[in-house]
């Protein structure tokens, strides 16, 4: 069941701990809720598979909490900065997100300030969620070419994620489409390595591999490796082309 709360009734409730999750004192959640109440948000909704502090909630990281809300009458994702948490504000976030979205990657951005970010939300399962179900073939090659296609795009930014090898908790599924999520990680001094590690989380060793082998029985880790290697080297089409082409499907 999802539930709406206006700004005063959240405030009035003790769901408001999440604006300053987990740590914070009520000196930050006063900044924070007069923060808040400049964002342009009409209600926070209860909804999502977590709960915290009484709320349900779309999820939870050592980085922020994500919450539903409805912002000038569409439904958006809000991401509120933990206290205490690893970066003082999500300013280099909402940056890294807007160069993705500049590609064509990750749900769309729409505003921050220094403790929140807006983002459009994304009505669908999470990419582990989607595979556990019944899925036609041609979906599932679909799938895996469209994510290695978003990981090229960034790679040719100069843009690194920082979390794809770790796929199952990076991907939401919206009408058969993969979108990218979380960017919390990315960086643009690091060597862009998006397609060798997303092929990692998606073929060696994971939970989304086990998933996925039914339909990729005859992918050989040892030449798989040696196509990653060959792209690691020199990240070109050419040898973009050439690892699709190895894992049977087709290029986007």
């Amino acid at each position: 069941m999802t539930t709406a709360l206006s700004l005063g009734q959240f405030w009035d409730s003790p769901a408001r701990q999440l604006l300053a999750y987990p740590n914070g004192n009520q000196e930050m959640l006063s900044h924070r809720w007069a923060e808040l109440q400049t964002c342009g948000i009409d209600a926070i909704y209860s909804y999502g598979p977590e709960t915290l502090a009484d709320f349900a909630i779309l999820g939870s990281g050592y980085c922020g909490v994500v919450l539903r809300v409805r912002h000038q009458g569409c439904d958006r994702v809000l991401k509120i900065l933990r206290a205490p948490a690893p970066q003082t504000n999500l300013r280099t976030e909402a940056d890294m997100l807007q160069r993705a979205n500049a590609v064509d990657v990750g749900p769309k951005y729409l505003a921050h300030s220094d403790h929140f970010l807006l983002m459009d939300f994304i009505d669908g399962p999470m990419l582990v969620d989607w595979l556990q179900t019944p899925q036609p073939a041609e979906d599932i090659r679909s799938l895996v070419s469209q994510l290695i296609d978003q990981a090229y795009r960034l790679d040719q930014a100069g843009i690194d994620h920082g979390d794809l090898r770790c796929i199952t908790a990076h991907a939401l599924m919206c009408s058969q489409k993969p979108v990218l999520i979380d960017f919390n990680k990315t960086s643009l001094e690091r060597r862009p390595a998006n397609v060798t590690t997303l092929v990692q989380g998606l073929f060696i060793s994971t939970q989304i591999a086990q998933l996925l082998r039914p339909w990729f029985a005859s992918v050989s880790k040892s030449v798989l490796v040696e196509h990653l290697r060959s792209y690691k080297h020199q990240p070109s089409r050419a040898n973009l082309h050439s690892l699709i082409t190895y894992l049977g499907v087709v290029e986007v």
